[in-house]
């Protein structure tokens, strides 16, 4: 019977959990993001921040894991967290092209930050990929942070186009005739 040295049977076992973590990250990056869920549900803000981090970092391609991580920061009162939350939606932009939340939650951290028109072009991304009318009211929103009443104008008609029984995109067309 031929009796295998420890040490060898460690590297085996983790040469095998290398392997499976590289073979299930993208799994694993889901489960990270169900937890960060779950913890934010639990009120532990901080064990969420970390779920999402951990998550985003086994799988960069993962546009929920960004998504969360990316609005979660945007939602933070501090500069660094909205600058870092920009960050992560344009790097997963540039995987996720056509991603409306994505291109959301960057929006979001740009109004934070206060660049508008940064801002609006994302809302108005967002609310032409997902055909969503609460994006083209942020653009209209952001629009009217520059002062641009004609911009405004048009995307809340697109906000109508997009959802007829959207009524804020009615009363701020109301706001700006």
């Amino acid at each position: 019977m031929t009796v295998i040295p420890r040490a060898r049977r460690l590297a085996c076992v983790l040469v095998a959990l290398v392997a499976a973590a590289g073979l299930f990250r993208v799994q694993l990056a889901e489960a990270l993001v169900t937890r960060g869920d779950d913890a934010l549900r639990n009120g532990d803000a901080t064990g969420a921040l970390r779920a999402y981090d951990r998550a985003l970092h086994l799988d960069p391609a993962s546009a929920i894991a960004a998504d969360r991580l990316a609005f979660f920061l945007a939602l933070r009162h501090d500069r660094a967290s909205a600058e870092r939350a920009v960050a992560i939606a344009s790097a997963a932009l540039a995987l996720q092209p056509r991603d409306a939340t994505l291109a959301a939650d960057r929006g979001f951290a740009e109004m934070r930050l206060q660049r508008w028109r940064p801002a609006e072009l994302d809302f108005a991304a967002a609310g032409l990929r997902g055909d969503d009318a609460r994006y083209d009211h942020f653009a209209a929103r952001m629009a009217l942070r520059r002062g641009d009443r004609r911009a405004a104008r048009a995307y809340a008609q697109r906000a109508i186009a997009a959802d007829p029984t959207f009524h804020p995109a009615y009363a701020l067309l109301r706001s700006v005739r």
